[in-house]
């Protein structure tokens, strides 16, 4: 298989790459650093990028993927937690950082990748159920990624010969949880509780743990309609 994926250095985008590398396939990865051990492995390919930089992503991404014809799954994973606070207490530019990350950079790859000719069969977008029902202090990273549950669903409409899901990880211990851990206020934000509390418990695994399981959730995914959002816990 080829697998295309964005923010490979750590978390989800990190887990998932060792375990299709485990299962012998090609995978091209972007992200701002290369992990240290993705590095040595063969079937690796790293480009530096960041993917909000939509100059550097034109110019550098036609020749990285080159030889790369066709695209068994393209994970849309990079993405940030943005501020949590109430939405008055964010600002418009706060809000553009996120969106430009979790959304737009996914528009902006997509449409290269469309217009090089690439064969792309799946694609999952990484959302999250807060994109369905937020909570308080969520606004930035729900908003966003309601967002990209449509763009999920918008392309899914315009490129019929390719299937689209917004997908939700689940509980996965990532560097979003590092920022959620060391959030205080959490009489304030109520999941925040939460999920300090299921961090180092089994319902939390780490990356490389859950990505035989996520592995499994996005390519059943594949049975829904194109465009849907789905949750591996529901898969």
């Amino acid at each position: 298989m080829h697998i295309l994926i964005t923010g490979t250095s750590s978390g989800i985008g990190h887990g998932l790459a060792q375990e299709y590398l485990a299962r012998g396939a090609k995978v091209w990865g972007i992200s701002r650093r290369i992990a240290d051990d993705l590095a040595g492995e063969a079937n690796f390919h790293h480009l530096q990028l960041d993917v909000t930089n939509h100059k550097a992503v034109m110019e550098k991404l036609p020749a990285f993927l080159d030889e790369c014809k066709r695209i068994d799954m393209l994970i849309l994973n990079a993405g940030v937690l943005g501020p949590v606070k109430w939405m008055s207490e964010v600002n418009t530019e706060a809000m553009q950082k996120v969106m430009d990350v979790n959304v737009w950079s996914n528009k902006v790859l997509l449409d290269l990748l469309f217009s090089l000719g690439k064969d792309i069969r799946q694609v999952v977008g990484m959302s999250t159920k807060a994109s369905l029902r937020s909570t308080p202090g969520w606004g930035p990273y729900a908003v966003s990624k309601a967002a990209l549950n449509m763009l999920m669903n918008v392309y899914a409409k315009e490129h019929p010969d390719t299937h689209f899901i917004a997908f939700a990880p689940g509980l996965v211990d990532s560097e979003i949880q590092e920022t959620i851990w060391n959030i205080k206020e959490t009489d304030k934000y109520p999941a925040v509780e939460r999920l300090q509390q299921a961090r180092y418990t089994e319902d939390m695994p780490d990356s490389r743990a859950a990505a035989a399981n996520l592995i499994r959730g996005m390519e059943k995914a594949r049975e829904m309609e194109s465009g849907a959002f789905a949750d591996v816990r529901e898969l």
